[in-house]
């Protein structure tokens, strides 16, 4: 398993155990008076997508000053086009961290689409022990039974008795929960990163990926990841949380084709529809992801990338549905990633 891997599962694991958002929808901005002030819309917009019947997800409209990205070959005539890749401004981040640390990962909810969740991380080394995850939620997520009180950074905290976990209000709406893995054993890292934890008006995170119509059962928040290195970076999509039910993800990656034999976006591709014999997706590690999916979808791009699409298992999907969804993903300008380490 790469590197890549490794923090992927490390990542994804993590995300599991958070607490559920609930109702609460938010779009996140630099200062308290936006975010207030677009508050009444965003719980609206939440209740549209979360709500019994919804037809579509809502999509945020990128800005008039960003042209949205060539349809690719095959959408159905008559289609509307997707918006521009998901683009999520992330508010806060640490003011401090210990030597060595360098930001691998970024996620984050994209405006108006549901609850806020957003998570960046942290690691120093090759390996996923020594790393550091800062997480902003809805303060109603979070239950402080348990967790002893304290003050950091002139904010309400509480904290683990063991290693490092805190969690710190950052307004009234708000709360960060700062994670630090096994360099950690005291919690005084935690502590630390937590009180440190200052407005970040410039950071977002960014993929060049967009869907184009979902089936109405397949809607929830729309969750944009970016991570990896400036040179090697995978860049993901998904709908739902805190589980995926539909992710699209665009990565340089050499795998074993399985499935089904198909012509996705005018190339050869492949198709998995849990047909007997035919073996799960080609995905790293495939022995304890492949449950996770009942669904999938591959084409390997011109330029060594290659696109996915994966459906979670508990949600069926037709050949036709799952062809039409790969073939409608839009690919606009690469990301920056800039901010990731090189490599």
């Amino acid at each position: 398993m790469t590197d890549d891997e490794t923090l992927r599962d490390v990542l994804s694991t993590i995300a599991g155990r958070a607490h559920d958002p609930g109702p609460v929808a938010a779009r996140i901005a630099a200062r308290a008076r936006a975010h207030r002030q677009r508050r009444a819309l965003l719980v609206t917009s939440a209740a549209v997508v979360t709500g019994v019947g919804v037809a579509v997800t809502a999509w945020p409209r990128p800005p008039a000053s960003v042209p949205e990205p060539e349809p690719p070959a095959g959408r159905p005539s008559g289609t509307a086009p997707p918006p521009g890749g998901a683009r999520t401004p992330l508010s806060y981040r640490p003011g401090w961290l210990p030597a060595g640390f360098a930001e691998v990962s970024r996620s984050g909810t994209a405006p108006g689409s549901g609850p806020v969740s957003q998570t960046r991380s942290w690691r120093r080394g090759a390996g996923p022990d020594d790393m550091i995850i800062v997480s902003l939620l809805p303060r109603s997520s979070f239950d402080p039974a348990g967790f002893g009180s304290a003050t950091l950074g002139g904010r309400p905290a509480w904290v683990t008795p063991g290693p490092g976990k805190v969690w710190v209000e950052v307004d009234g709406d708000l709360i960060v929960s700062v994670s630090v893995t096994r360099s950690d054993p005291d919690g005084q890292v935690a502590r630390q990163v937590a009180a440190s934890i200052e407005p970040d008006p410039d950071a977002v995170v960014a993929v060049s990926l967009s869907f184009g119509r979902l089936p109405e059962r397949f809607s929830g928040p729309v969750v944009a990841e970016l991570s990896g290195t400036a040179g090697r970076w995978r860049e993901s999509l998904r709908v739902g949380a805190p589980l995926a039910v539909v992710e699209a993800e665009l990565v340089r990656e050499v795998s074993t084709s399985k499935g089904t034999p198909t012509t996705l976006r005018g190339r050869p591709g492949w198709l998995y529809l849990g047909e007997p014999g035919s073996g799960c997706p080609d995905l790293p590690d495939t022995v304890s992801r492949c449950p996770d999916f009942s669904a999938f979808a591959r084409v390997d791009l011109d330029d060594g990338r290659l696109l996915r699409v994966k459906i979670r298992r508990g949600y069926d999907v037709t050949r036709d549905e799952l062809t039409r969804m790969i073939d409608e993903i839009a690919l606009g300008p690469e990301p920056d990633t800039s901010w990731l380490p090189h490599g």
